[in-house]
C-alpha cells in the first residue's frame, strides 16, 4: 500500500515560486557578464569534486572541499560588484528620487538635435543621463552646474576651448546638473577591446548602473547610445530621439 502523499500547502507553493523567481532574476541579471563564466567555472569545479569523491580520490576532494568550505564568502567576494548593483536596483524608487522626464516635453527632441550638431562638427562628447538609480557617487567630484538644458550651454561645455570639456556631462531630468565628470574605465574585455576611452566609460556605466550614456565620436562623428549592457548606434536625430523616448518611457 502506497504511503499517503504529503499535503502541499499554499504557502509551500508560494515558497517554491519565490525561490524560482529569485533564481530566474539572478540569471537574467548576470546574463552577458563575466559573472556567468565564473559561475560556470564554480559549477564545473563542484562537479569535479563530486566525481572525485565517487571514484575514491583523496587529495583532490580535500583541496577542493577546503576551498568550497567558505562558499558563501567566496560568492560574496567574487560577485561583490553584481551584488552591490542588484541591491541598488532593488532599492530604486521615485518616491524620494528626482522627477522623470515629462511625457509631453520637447527636451529629448532638442537634445537629439544638439547631439547631431556635435556629430556634424566632429565634437566628441559623453552625456550621462540619470534614470532611477542615483549617480551621486559618480558626479560628486565633477563641476556642479544645475542649469536648464540648452543647446548653447551644451556646445559651450563640450567645446575644446572650454575648461570643462574633459569628462562627461551629467543630465538629471531636463537639467544639466554637472560637467567635467571623470567616469571609471572598466577593465578590458572582448566587448570593450575595440572601444575608445569615452565608449569604454559609457559601457562601464551601462553595466554598473541603469544610466543612459550618449557618446559622440570625434573621430567618426558616430552617435552611440549605451544602456542596460547594450549599445546601439543612431543614424539620425529622429532615431536617437526614438531610442531615448523608449528608454525613458516618454
Amino acid at each position: 500500500m502506497l504511503g499517503a502523499l504529503p499535503s502541499v500547502r499554499l504557502v509551500d507553493v508560494l515558497d517554491i515560486l519565490l525561490v524560482a523567481f529569485i533564481l530566474y532574476g539572478i540569471l537574467l541579471f548576470i546574463r552577458g557578464t563575466r559573472a556567468v563564466e565564473i559561475l560556470f567555472g564554480l559549477l564545473i569545479l563542484m562537479g569535479m569534486f563530486v566525481l572525485a569523491k565517487r571514484v575514491g580520490m583523496v587529495t583532490f576532494p580535500w583541496v577542493v572541499g577546503n576551498f568550497l568550505g567558505g562558499f558563501i564568502v567566496i560568492l560574496v567576494v567574487i560577485f561583490q560588484s553584481e551584488i552591490r548593483r542588484g541591491l541598488a536596483r532593488m532599492g530604486q524608487t521615485r518616491i524620494f528620487g528626482w522627477p522623470a522626464l515629462a511625457a509631453g516635453s520637447d527636451f529629448l527632441e532638442e537634445l537629439s538635435l544638439s547631439v547631431f550638431r556635435l556629430a556634424e562638427s566632429r565634437t566628441g562628447a559623453l552625456l550621462l543621463m540619470e534614470r532611477n538609480m542615483g549617480l551621486a557617487e559618480y558626479v560628486e567630484h565633477g563641476r556642479k552646474i544645475d542649469a536648464i538644458f540648452s543647446r548653447e550651454l551644451l556646445f559651450s561645455l563640450v567645446s575644446p576651448q572650454s575648461p570643462l570639456h574633459d569628462g562627461a556631462i551629467f543630465l538629471r531630468g531636463e537639467r544639466i546638473a554637472a560637467a567635467r565628470i571623470i567616469l571609471p574605465i572598466p577593465a578590458e574585455s572582448p566587448a570593450t577591446r575595440a572601444m575608445g576611452t569615452r565608449h569604454r566609460a559609457a559601457w562601464g556605466m551601462a553595466t554598473e548602473t541603469d544610466a543612459v550614456c550618449v557618446v559622440v565620436s570625434e573621430e567618426t562623428g558616430n552617435v552611440t547610445v549605451f544602456s542596460d549592457r547594450q549599445m546601439k548606434g543612431a543614424e539620425t536625430a529622429m532615431e536617437l530621439e526614438g531610442i531615448l523616448r523608449g528608454l525613458f518611457g516618454t
